[in-house]
């Protein structure tokens, strides 16, 4: 990683893989700033839970970016707000969920990305509406959302 200049992105499917990715610094494994991305709702791993949000930012090392990944069906919005809450990036994917919050079945990007914006605005200027920009969608139609 050094000679190439390339920086991962730790996805941490439970507590002790972000407890690791501290060690990695410390050892010297990995230098500079970890970006975490907090992977919940797999079955062998967190679930979809936004009371464990709190918990992962205490552990993970201060200033680092994190966000979520949240896999499910409707459970994964009380993450996805609860993210937006805590100042965290959002994103949405079709390997994500199919599903918006009411159960319905999305058909394209489009309704998941509009309630990610809605989550944001929501959150205010203290959550992640100060850095919409910086979120991510499977479409890329983030920005576009933002402004209608």
């Amino acid at each position: 990683m050094l000679e190439t200049g390339t920086r991962p992105e730790f996805e941490c499917f439970d507590v002790g893989i972000v407890r690791c990715v501290e060690m990695y610094v410390q050892t010297g494994m990995y230098q500079g700033l970890p970006e975490y991305n907090f992977v919940m709702g797999v079955a062998s791993g967190m679930p979809a839970d936004p009371d464990l949000l709190p918990i992962l930012l205490k552990l993970k090392l201060p200033g680092a970016p994190w966000q979520t990944t949240v896999i499910g069906r409707a459970e994964i919005w009380h993450v996805h707000r609860r993210t937006a809450e805590l100042g965290g990036p959002l994103r949405s994917g079709l390997e994500d969920t199919f599903y918006l919050p009411d159960g319905v079945k999305a058909t394209s990007a489009r309704p998941r990305t509009g309630q990610l914006v809605r989550y944001a605005r929501e959150a205010g200027p203290r959550g992640a509406w100060r850095s919409a920009r910086r979120a991510v969608t499977s479409a890329g139609v983030w920005a576009r959302r933002a402004r209608e």
